[in-house]
């Protein structure tokens, strides 16, 4: 993917590449991913080292980062993504899942422009699909 040529604040990577490293390192980036049943996302800053980006899946390496923090920290209400694992390895994906990573998105974007906080790697934002 080519660098954007006007200026910009923030990119979304829809299509998991990495944004050419980042545009160079100078821009954050979020990193929306559907889970199948859930939806994610991922804050990556200049200075984040992220390995998965330079991987070739970059969505089954997150999914597989998350399960493992998730699991490491017992967070609550997360066992479905280890569950849908073996569904992402295969490429299975899913349109609620995808405006589930919309809305999180949605929401990070406005807070970076009213200036609160967000959390960037190694955070992120994971929420199972809303019934």
């Amino acid at each position: 993917m080519e660098a954007p040529t006007g200026s910009a604040d923030i990119a979304v990577d829809l299509a998991m590449n990495g944004i050419s490293a980042r545009l160079g390192g100078k821009l954050p980036v979020v990193y929306p991913f559907d889970f199948i049943e859930g939806g994610a996302a991922m804050v990556v800053l200049p200075d984040d080292k992220v390995e998965f980006e330079a991987q070739g899946d970059v969505r089954l390496c997150a999914a597989k980062y998350m399960s493992g923090y998730c699991a490491f920290w017992n967070i609550d209400n997360s066992d479905w993504l280890r569950v849908v694992l073996p569904r992402i390895e295969q490429g299975e994906q899913s349109a609620k899942a995808q405006r589930t990573a919309a809305c999180i998105c949605a929401r990070i974007l406005a807070n970076i422009a009213v200036g609160r906080d967000v959390k960037h790697f190694p955070r992120f934002y994971l929420s199972k699909n809303l019934e």
